[in-house]
């Protein structure tokens, strides 16, 4: 059974990927449970443990600089108990303080945390590589499919193996992809 914290992540694979509860059988097992999808996920996790987070200043309607915000490079988040922020000393903040954007990484407190070093812990998932595997997956069970024609008319069905490895293409160029700032550091010491 999938975990509870999953279920977002799953209906947006399931979304990434066209991937219904009963698309194909092997043997006597149907694709795509949730538990198949989420053992691709698991595939492409990021277990995050103890990662140092820090808020990004604000100016609020009284013109006061506050600290709410947390973005993280991560992304895709799973939900539940296994997120969680720690302060400096090690102590667990209650969820009641904080809301988090699973898909996004950002975290926003409730109040002001003046300039907090937090910690978080958590998994993060690539997506686009869970779906580039779920699209070859499914490739590789139309493998067997065949095209034919009969009586004036053509079944193409083997244009659907194509369709998935050019989805898996698509979504394993997207995947891993991730920006940064970059910053000179040779401008200085440049001498006209």
């Amino acid at each position: 059974m999938a975990r509870a914290g999953m279920s977002d992540l799953i209906t947006e694979l399931r979304g990434m990927t066209d991937a219904g509860t009963a698309d194909y059988a092997i043997g006597t097992v149907n694709y795509w449970s949730d538990d198949h999808i989420q053992s691709i996920l698991d595939m492409h996790r990021t277990d995050v443990n103890h990662y140092r987070i820090e808020a990004t200043s604000t100016i609020n309607s009284s013109n006061v600089t506050e600290y709410k915000d947390f973005y993280t490079p991560f992304t895709f988040l799973e939900s539940g108990t296994i997120t969680y922020i720690q302060d400096g000393t090690g102590a667990v903040v209650g969820t009641a303080d904080y809301t988090v954007d699973y898909f996004n990484g950002k975290i926003t407190f409730d109040n002001d945390t003046a300039g907090s070093i937090l910690h978080l812990t958590t998994r993060s998932f690539d997506m686009n590589m869970a779906a580039a595997d779920v699209w070859k997956r499914k490739a590789s069970n139309a493998a067997r499919m065949f095209d034919f024609s009969t009586d004036n008319h053509s079944v193409k069905r083997g244009t659907f193996m194509k369709n998935c490895m050019d989805m898996a293409a698509q979504f394993s160029a997207m995947a891993g992809i991730q920006t940064a700032d970059l910053v000179r550091t040779d401008i200085n010491a440049i001498n006209w």
